[in-house]
């Protein structure tokens, strides 16, 4: 198993004790020192599982005469160890410790090896300024153990299939006293020359060296360097070929260690290695690795394709899933950390709640995923991948605006599991209290007497009653409609709110409109649909009035020669309706027979009908559709 904590945001180091830094504004990185030394140590750091093996790694520019220490202690049966040194950067590069053999374990180069497995770490920072202050962008620690599954993950196609095209780079090329020795800073050649900061491969190799054991390969030394140019960059053990695979999709070839034997990798340009770095540059449609493999000799012989199966071992199950994953700090996903965070239209500052405030544009849930793009000050562009929007140009993408950067963290979101079916969910948490929305989804570890134990984005573990979750079946069930009718009505009675999305709100009287109740109410069904009405149309299956059933959609346009849907309604069975209606200014039944003056029985989708819920009545075309 393979656990990362990434801390580059305002909320990934809530909680640390800080002393002689400053806070920077988020596009600028985490903090600044305030005078000639200072300190940051993080609050204990909970692992899913227990771990015998970290490595750690920090972005950061450092000045002349500057440096940052990073060091970390672990939490074993016995209590807290001392704090072990993993290294220091300065201004000319990064320099290991002294190997120490303690009780509980060694610190060898660039990793901490313990003797028996721990369940929590803590990192200490020891900042020093030089000529001027130290900015730390980053800092990360990926914690393992030796459990690797037996074969790599069922592969399906997706944005990964793809090549993305790195210039090659051969070790070979290099002096004769260097290239047997440069696998890891002839990979990081390439990958900055793929970002666009192109070096001479011995710079490379002489900037990224450790200055402790002078070895090439020191993995927090090769991600300092890429930081030093500019790029967000950290040292993870990732858990699979699928997480590889998310990376390429985004764009970002991922720089490996693997360790084979002969014919443990087939294609090869070396017959075996104790330690070899490359890079994931895509994979083919049969799901095998495309590589660029610096040990190839000369440029054309660079590029290579092994086997899913082959470089699963070598890779995952050798090496724990070694990565540098390095690019420029956008477009970079994070997920939000906070019950419910708002989408806004332009980053200015607000005070006070107003419901009809057009530049509300939507509402994100804990555990969200975003894609940053770019940064003004504490606030960041991004679109909400799970509410998709339909963009200029025909592109189905995230839905775009602005959020607070102190809303989102680092940590990856849940894969799978239940999701909450209260309005609002009380989660304890030690003496702390969390309430989180309805349709937040959560990872369960546990079970038992009705409480269920779920691990949140901090790693940490909060208990909810379990009867505040519902984990939706794989396909569709009469179930799956009745659960959506029923989350729709935990809003009735509260206010129209444009652009509210979440069951958390300032005031519990302020809830959703007319799209989000839909988001909402899906979410609970297992499925993500679009944010606003208009996508959720075009999203949806067409329906005949008569094969409507419950939890299907009814969408009506502005008016009667408008092709745009404004408005969107939730089919409750026989003649009736719940919608957020913004007539009314609330969340509210009604049948079609109060809204249009005839029954379902005498409407068709497609139909012109009168609209009787405003003063004065407003002709609309009025559509079905199923998501069902």
């Amino acid at each position: 198993m393979n656990h990362t904590v990434l801390h580059r945001t305002p909320l990934d180091v809530a909680g640390s004790r800080a002393a002689g830094l400053e806070r920077l504004p988020f596009a600028e990185g985490l903090f600044r020192t305030k005078g000639a030394t200072a300190t940051l140590e993080s609050r204990d750091l909970e692992t899913p599982f227990g771990f015998d093996d970290l490595v750690g790694s920090l972005t950061a520019e450092v000045p002349a005469d500057g440096e940052v220490e990073l060091s970390v202690k672990v939490r074993l049966d016995e209590g807290w160890t001392e704090w072990f040194s993993l290294g220091a950067l300065g201004s000319a590069g990064w320099t290991s410790p002294v190997k120490i053999v303690d009780a509980a374990g060694v610190v060898d180069v660039d990793t901490l090896k313990l003797n028996k497995k721990a369940s929590a770490f803590r990192y200490r920072l020891k900042l020093k300024a030089g000529k001027k202050a130290v900015t730390l962008r980053s800092v990360a620690v990926t914690a393992s153990d030796a459990e690797a599954p037996d074969a790599p993950p069922a592969f399906s196609t997706g944005p990964w299939v793809r090549d993305l095209g790195l210039s090659p780079r051969s070790q070979g090329d290099a002096q004769e006293k260097y290239k047997h020795d440069i696998c890891s800073p002839t990979s990081l050649a390439m990958v900055l020359e793929f970002w666009g900061r192109k070096q001479d491969l011995e710079t490379v190799a002489l900037a990224a060296q450790d200055r402790g054991s002078l070895l090439f390969g020191n993995w927090p030394a090769n991600v300092a360097y890429a930081g030093s140019l500019g790029l967000e960059g950290h040292v993870a053990r990732l858990e699979s070929l699928t997480d590889a695979e998310a990376e390429i999709a985004q764009g970002r070839p991922v720089i490996v260690s693997v360790t084979f034997a002969e014919g443990e990798l087939p294609n090869a340009p070396i017959q075996r290695t104790r330690g070899h770095v490359m890079v994931i540059g895509g994979f083919t449609p049969e799901g095998d690795v495309i590589a660029y493999d610096p040990a190839g000799k000369g440029k054309e012989q660079v590029r290579r394709v092994y086997g899913r199966a082959a470089f699963h071992k070598v890779w995952r199950a050798h090496k724990r899933g070694l990565a540098y994953l390095l690019g420029p700090t956008f477009p970079r996903v994070f997920t939000v950390g906070v019950p419910v965070a708002d989408l806004w239209k332009k980053a200015v500052r607000r005070t006070g709640v107003k419901l009809d405030d057009d530049a509300h544009l939507s509402q994100l849930l804990y555990g969200e995923t975003v894609t940053a793009l770019e940064a003004k000050g504490d606030w960041v562009r991004v679109r909400a991948e799970e509410q998709e929007s339909f963009l200029p140009g025909d592109q189905w993408q995230g839905y775009p605006g602005w959020l607070k950067a102190d809303t989102l963290v680092s940590a990856a979101p849940p894969k799978s599991g239940p999701i909450v079916r209260v309005r609002q969910a009380l989660l304890q948490r030690g003496d702390d209290l969390l309430t989180l929305s309805v349709g937040t989804r959560l990872s369960r570890v546990s079970e038992n007497g009705g409480a269920s134990r779920v691990r949140l984005l901090d790693g940490t573990i909060a208990e909810i009653p379990s009867d505040s979750l519902y984990t939706a079946p794989a396909t569709p069930t009469a179930a799956s409609r009745a659960e959506i009718i029923r989350t729709a009505e935990l809003f009735l009675g509260t206010s129209y709110y444009w652009g509210g999305r979440s069951g958390v709100q300032a005031d519990p009287k302020i809830g959703v409109d007319c799209s989000g109740l839909v988001s909402l109410a899906y979410r609970i069904h297992g499925r993500d649909v679009p944010r606003d009405s208009h996508e959720q149309k075009l999203h949806a299956r067409p329906a005949r009035s008569a094969e409507l059933q419950a939890g299907d959609l009814i969408f009506l346009t502005d008016g009667e020669a408008d092709e745009r849907i404004t408005h969107v309604m939730i089919f409750t069975g026989g003649d009736g309706l719940i919608e957020s209606r913004k007539s009314s200014g609330r969340v509210l039944r009604t049948t079609f027979l109060e809204r249009f003056g005839q029954a379902l029985a005498a409407i068709e989708s497609g139909d012109a009908v009168t609209d009787l819920s405003f003063a004065r009545p407003r002709r609309r075309r009025i559509f079905f559709g199923s998501y069902f």
